[in-house]
């Protein structure tokens, strides 16, 4: 087994056994972590995923020494939701990072983080707590990537851009140099963003244009 390359957990469970939690539970394996299964509200005690079993609810599992939780659900929100009582219930959050991906020494992960195959964080970089960096995307120098972020596979943030707390940047999108998107954004699939977003907004198209606003 090759040594786990963030942090001291040597175990981790997955908590949400969909799509990405399955991906989440591959590149913990690959990174050197043993999963010990998923925690999933909606499936049976037991199911097998590829990657483990389903042990039980959330509100089931308990922290145990050496065991750090890694988020493997999607949605943003829902995400940030799951902090609070992971924090009250002392549960280590992990920090999960694909060994083919590359992130600077002199980067920052917050704690929960997924980096995802093939991804890159270059020098500089600050990502936030519970942020998603999918497969295949760019985190130039200097960017900053908000806590409960989404940057979707092949997106990419040029260098000191900046994508706001539970914002999503659309699979193959792009943020230019310095440009600002805010707080509560979703970045259409293949935008092109070339001036700064407004918190709360959904934008696409190639120059990327503000389509209609959502709820704070």
């Amino acid at each position: 087994m090759t040594e786990p390359r963030f942090g001291a957990l040597r175990s981790v469970v997955v908590y949400g056994a969909g799509g990405h939690g399955v991906v989440v539970a591959d590149a913990a394996s690959c990174a050197g972590l043993e999963v010990l299964g998923f925690l999933d509200d909606q499936r049976a005690v037991g199911e097998v995923m590829a990657g483990g079993r389903v042990l039980g609810p959330a509100r089931s599992w308990q922290a145990l020494p050496g065991v750090g939780l890694a988020l493997g659900v999607g949605d943003n929100a829902l995400r940030r939701l799951l902090l609070e009582p992971m924090v009250l219930a002392e549960i280590e959050l992990a920090t999960v990072v694909h060994p083919s991906a590359v992130v600077a020494k002199s980067a920052s992960l917050g704690a929960g983080v997924v980096v995802l195959a093939l991804a890159v964080i270059n020098p500089g970089a600050r990502v936030g707590r519970g942020a998603i960096i999918n497969s295949g995307s760019v985190i130039e120098h200097d960017v900053s990537v908000g806590d409960f972020a989404h940057v979707s596979p092949n997106a990419t943030l040029a260098g000191g851009a900046t994508l706001g707390e539970l914002s999503q940047l659309g699979a193959g999108a792009c943020v230019l140099p310095r440009v600002r998107v805010g707080r509560n954004c979703i970045v259409g699939a293949g935008a092109v963003v070339t001036r700064d977003v407004p918190d709360n907004s959904v934008c696409m198209g190639v120059p990327a244009r503000v389509t209609r606003q959502l709820e704070g």
